[in-house]
């Protein structure tokens, strides 16, 4: 199983993404805007806070998180503080929204476990632990300049500008809104929408796959437009060909004609993504083989001494 770092994908990786750079800038920054800070920004203003990790405050029963999807493309994530401080809350830097069944339990982990995470939590684990179906599972990222990737049915998978997450103040007893940009980490399931009943995860629930990790750090990063990351995500969730996705129509009528799901230009810029999100992915991967090797500084399938 490959060991994934879900902030290894930052602003200082060097990336080739050619014309894309622009294209999330403005729901980066308005990402920014809906309640996140730097770690600098977090600790000023001389109010005593406290700071924990998102997953980790959830489970204390310090804040009550809410994913609520509007589309494969967009979702809003509310996080209300439940105790009496002000809490800086360290947002990860990507994570999953995931269908929850009428039985309560979460769809989509797949494997056997009764529903469909498939690709992401809603569908690559096989099963679904309440008994499968439902929609598509979706993740996300908060922070600098978010974003999160989903599923078209499947698994949203998202990552936070910044690579390394951010901080988000939210006072006593009040709650915070974040927006999103997603993705669909799995073709084929319902369309998610506000009524669909979701809750969040750690994105290493959904997948494994290094390459999908960096692809939601980057779209968090405004470094892809949405419908680019898109397709790159289909290729690598789906293994959908580029020729299916070039076939793949978003509305179909004998009327006003079909329209294609994505441009020529959207399939030629995903290409490159994932030439990039891998590459990016191996090189991760090497460090953390090279790493296991070093011990006290001394890598140790050297002989020494010999």
């Amino acid at each position: 199983m490959l060991t994934v770092n879900r902030h290894f994908f930052s602003r200082r990786t060097p990336v080739s993404f050619s014309g894309m750079t622009s294209l999330m800038c403005v729901a980066a920054l308005g990402f920014a805007a809906a309640g996140l800070a730097s770690p600098s920004q977090a600790n000023a203003g001389g109010e005593e806070t406290v700071v924990n990790g998102l997953f980790e405050a959830m489970e204390a029963g310090t804040v009550e998180a809410k994913f609520i999807p509007q589309s494969s493309a967009k979702a809003n994530l509310l996080v209300k503080n439940l105790t009496d401080k002000p809490l800086h809350i360290h947002v990860p830097a990507a994570f999953a929204g995931v269908p929850v069944l009428a039985q309560g339990m979460m769809g989509g982990m797949g494997g056997g476990m009764g529903g469909g995470m498939g690709g992401g939590m809603g569908g690559g684990m096989g099963g679904g632990m309440g008994g499968g179906g439902g929609g598509q599972a979706m993740g996300g990222g908060g922070g600098m300049g978010g974003g999160m990737g989903g599923g078209m049915g499947g698994g949203m998978g998202g990552g936070m500008g910044g690579g390394m997450g951010g901080f988000m103040r939210v006072a006593p007893g009040r709650t915070t809104k974040m927006a999103l940009n997603t993705v669909c980490l799995e073709h084929g399931k319902p369309e998610p929408n506000a009524k669909m009943k979701y809750t969040i995860a750690p994105l290493d629930q959904v997948t494994q796959d290094p390459a999908v990790t960096a692809l939601c750090e980057a779209l968090g990063n405004g470094l892809i437009a949405q419908n680019t990351a898109q397709a790159a995500t289909w290729h690598l969730t789906d293994k959908m060909s580029w020729s299916e996705l070039a076939e793949k129509n978003r509305k179909e009528s004998q009327y006003t004609g079909n329209e294609p799901y994505f441009t020529s230009f959207e399939l030629r810029a995903a290409s490159n993504v994932v030439g990039e999100v891998k590459r990016i992915a191996q090189n991760h991967q090497d460090k953390l083989e090279s790493d296991e090797k070093t011990q006290g500084g001394l890598t140790l399938d050297n002989n020494y001494g010999s």
